[in-house]
């Protein structure tokens, strides 16, 4: 009898166990659910973010078109439509400043895209010292890893490439990255670096002290899923006019309007 007390009490813990792990997804289900749709951030159509994503009788234009290279196989990539996006505003930017440059096939993609004399400066932490980046307490924990895991290139995508020469890798942390010789200077900043808030809010401040009189400032990953540069942005959007460009993680930021 006692045997079959015990084994009674085991299945039942056992579906009050399976029963609440269930009950807790179906919460972060719905809660995730409800956060997707709580963007602050106003989404705005391609028109309206650069002359060259102009709208005629046909739809998109063919100043649309740009130099592309897809995502496959490609370490942390971009969307085919973000990357589109990035290679349209490098045309008309004489200098650009990378947050983050992982494999480099973006920072290729975008020098693709720009005139014989751009310039391209990326920035990303060495490989030996990914372990060293200096995160506040409070900052997202899963992309603390994140970050250290896809700082592993020290040779990169555009390398060998007639882009090579437009462009400056440059090895540091971002938050030890003295800017001050590129004030004022750069006409397109991506912001794609580590994704917790000490870092984007570090990344952000450079970003508008670099900030050309035209310039313009992208960041990635504005979504629910990378928490801290969702909750940033968001914030600064109370203060400057932001723009979620549709169907795209990417927000914007343009110092003057179009």
């Amino acid at each position: 009898m006692l045997q079959t007390f015990i084994a009674t009490n085991i299945v039942t813990l056992i579906i009050l166990y399976l029963v609440t792990r269930r009950m807790l997804k179906l919460r972060r289900q719905k809660n995730r659910s409800f956060n997707l749709r709580q963007y602050p951030i106003s989404k705005v159509d391609l028109s309206s973010v650069a002359p060259c994503f102009s709208i005629n009788e046909y739809g998109i234009t063919a100043n649309s078109a740009v130099s592309f290279i897809g995502g496959e196989g490609i370490v942390a990539s971009l969307t085919d439509r973000e990357t589109w996006v990035l290679a349209g505003l490098s045309k008309s930017a004489k200098k650009i400043f990378e947050f983050g440059t992982c494999s480099g096939k973006t920072t290729h993609v975008m020098a693709l895209n720009t005139s014989e004399d751009a310039e391209l400066f990326t920035l990303t932490i060495h490989p030996d010292e990914a372990d060293k980046l200096f995160f506040d307490a409070k900052d997202d924990r899963r992309h603390r890893e994140v970050a250290e895991l896809e700082a592993k290139f020290i040779k990169f995508y555009y390398e060998g490439h007639p882009t090579e020469k437009k462009i400056t890798q440059i090895f540091s942390d971002s938050k030890k990255f003295d800017e001050t010789e590129l004030t004022g200077k750069i006409d397109l900043i991506f912001i794609d670096g580590a994704h917790t808030k000490s870092y984007v809010e570090n990344d952000t401040k450079k970003a508008f002290r670099m900030l050309s009189s035209q310039g313009v400032i992208v960041w990635h990953d504005y979504k629910p899923d990378a928490p801290d540069v969702f909750k940033y942005l968001n914030e600064l959007s109370k203060t400057i006019e932001l723009m979620h460009i549709k169907d795209t993680d990417l927000v914007l930021y343009r110092k003057h309007p179009v």
